[in-house]
């Protein structure tokens, strides 16, 4: 930001900003009375986050002529705005933990008012930040600015503490600046509207504006994208479900709004269910970058914790156990959130248990989830991987079909589910052929094929496949009969894809492809840590696994079943 000094001492008089008019809301005061008495996940949060704290600061650029100075490189070393904000994040949660020993840190002032000078340098005239890998004069990401900087702010200026009043006057001036675009800005996809609408709420409780209450309502006019399931749009569970969570609490608490604290409740009840053995939570249904990739419920901690307190709900208080007793180290981003909030470190309702056996279907989402225990089991429409499984350490991540019908077009992915009592029957037809010379009197004459599109054309020599999957779900074991029907002799492959990490027996490896393997005949085991999954019996009337027309197969050790059409096999996994 241009002429930095002269705005800060402009911003400073104008505010009145003086130690002694800092507001102190009693209910965020972070005495030291409170910080002696915090419970434990704190102490261990701060223990943690201490022990990255010297290598944070040995990353801090120190280069007084350049824009960057005091602030941070990605592992690409590209200076950005990002990794700097995370830096004062981490700095402050140690800095404001009287568990940590950079407690009142006059090195970690420095850092963090050198750094946040940066962001204040870097942020346009129009008030956004860039998101360098991709989004330029972003307004979603200077909305996610705003809600990740803003319980840091509140730390800290609630922290009275007279050395910090050029740190808390750049929060100032980079935060107000940021309502020049979230007044006006727009978003790329559905989570950012609730995003900005989140940053809205914060900027208007530190500076009231009607303009961003009337803001906020322009973007909740277009309706809330939460399917009769609890699902939001982009079925995002590792992601970006709980960012919506999160934004939905913020406006709730700050716009005493209960209707959108309902929005949050139905997605947490959802997410329930979608927790798997171990703490993940199923991700292949995913409309985002989450779908391939092992997320867990550490995300979900804030929203929780928010309401296993505000509601006194025992599940979700068991919720909260599991999270801080399995997965401690990845709550460090929210120790902010509990200086925000102190009230969510009080005793909690005693916890009672979150569902580990049932059989539910989410309709609208296109999922059914089934679990005993440990031994867990999704079906997903719609998507590639129309199978999972996982009983305690071993984990089958994807089952799929695919056959050599036409290219792509003989991939599996169900189009229709019917679900009987213990047994789900996934189907699927395809229709293909070849096209007749394209219709004399519409024909332009200067041959340009793409003039002549295929779908005026008549097909002709027309061939079908059919596809019938049914699971059907016994104690801790499923049953899936394969059924690949229509023109014959079609290549077919079932791929199951085993997470890396544990160790295959009874299968033969593929010698044209690593990490590949054959279930010839009988039983194949797939072992981790103690669990076992065991599968067959195999089939192989040719060995070619990732045939042409099927998605490169997933990173993992992947078996194949394989034959041709007419295909008829019957495989039991558990």
């Amino acid at each position: 930001m241009k002429n930095y000094m002269r705005g800060r001492r402009k911003f400073i008089k104008n505010s009145g900003l003086a130690l002694g008019l800092l507001s102190l809301n009693e209910n965020l005061l972070i005495s030291s009375e409170y910080a002696r008495s915090s419970n434990d996940i704190l102490k261990k949060l701060s223990l943690i986050n201490d022990s990255k704290i010297e290598t944070l600061l040995i990353m801090q650029i120190s280069e007084p002529k350049s824009r960057w100075d005091g602030g941070v490189m990605d592992i690409y070393h590209v200076p950005n705005a990002h990794s700097t904000m995370n830096f004062i994040i981490k700095l402050c949660s140690s800095y404001a933990s009287p568990n940590s020993k950079f407690y009142n840190s006059q090195r970690l002032e420095r850092a963090m008012t050198r750094a946040m000078n940066c962001i204040v340098e870097v942020q346009h005239d129009d008030g956004t930040i860039d998101l360098h890998s991709t989004n330029f004069h972003s307004t979603p990401d200077t909305a996610f600015f705003v809600n990740y900087l803003s319980p840091v702010y509140l730390t800290l200026r609630n922290l009275n503490q007279p050395r910090l009043v050029n740190l808390i006057t750049d929060f100032e001036i980079f935060l107000k600046n940021t309502s020049k675009c979230l007044l006006v800005g727009g978003a790329h996809t559905a989570n950012h509207r609730w995003v900005i609408c989140s940053a809205l709420a914060r900027i208007n409780s530190f500076f009231p504006s009607p303009k961003l209450i009337d803001r906020i309502q322009v973007w909740l006019n277009e309706g809330i994208d939460l399917d009769p399931d609890g699902q939001y749009t982009e079925k995002s569970v590792g992601g970006y479900s709980p960012v919506c969570d999160e934004m939905f609490i913020t406006m709730g608490r700050l716009l005493n709004r209960n209707d959108l604290f309902d929005v949050a409740r139905k997605n947490l009840d959802m997410t329930l269910y979608y927790i798997q053995p171990g703490g993940e939570v199923l991700t292949d249904a995913s409309g985002r970058q989450d779908s391939d990739k092992i997320s867990d419920l550490a995300e979900y901690y804030y929203s929780y914790l928010y309401f296993s307190n505000r509601d006194k709900n025992p599940v979700y208080a068991a919720v909260c156990d599991f999270i801080e007793n399995n997965l401690t180290h990845k709550l460090i981003r929210f120790i902010p959130y509990l200086f925000e909030n102190q009230y969510l470190l009080n005793k909690r309702v005693s916890p009672t248990k979150f569902p580990t056996s049932y059989f539910k279907r989410f309709k609208h989402s296109g999922v059914l989830r089934i679990r005993q225990s440990n031994f867990d089991v999704s079906i997903i429409e719609n998507n590639l991987t129309f199978m999972s499984l996982i009983k305690g350490s071993a984990v089958l991540q994807s089952l799929r079909l695919g056959s050599t019908f036409f290219g792509s077009r003989g991939q599996f992915t169900a189009e229709n589910i019917e679900v009987n009592k213990n047994q789900v029957i996934l189907t699927k037809s395809i229709k293909h052929g070849y096209f007749q010379p394209f219709p004399k009197d519409k024909i332009t004459g200067d041959g340009v094929y793409s003039k002549m599109p295929r779908e005026q054309r008549k097909l002709s020599e027309p061939q079908v496949l059919n596809y019938k999957i049914t699971i059907t779900l016994l104690d801790k074991k499923t049953e899936l009969a394969l059924e690949v029907l229509g023109t014959n002799n079609v290549l077919v492959s079932l791929e199951m894809n085993f997470r890396k990490g544990g160790k295959l027996s009874g299968v033969i490896s593929d010698q044209n492809r690593p990490d590949s393997y054959f279930l010839k005949d009988g039983w194949g085991t797939y072992s981790k840590e103690g669990s076992v999954i065991t599968f067959g019996p195999g089939k192989i009337e040719h060995q070619w696994g990732t045939m042409r027309g099927m998605e490169e197969k997933p990173n993992g050790n992947t078996v194949y079943v394989n034959g041709h059409t007419p295909f008829n096999h019957v495989l039991e996994i558990y």
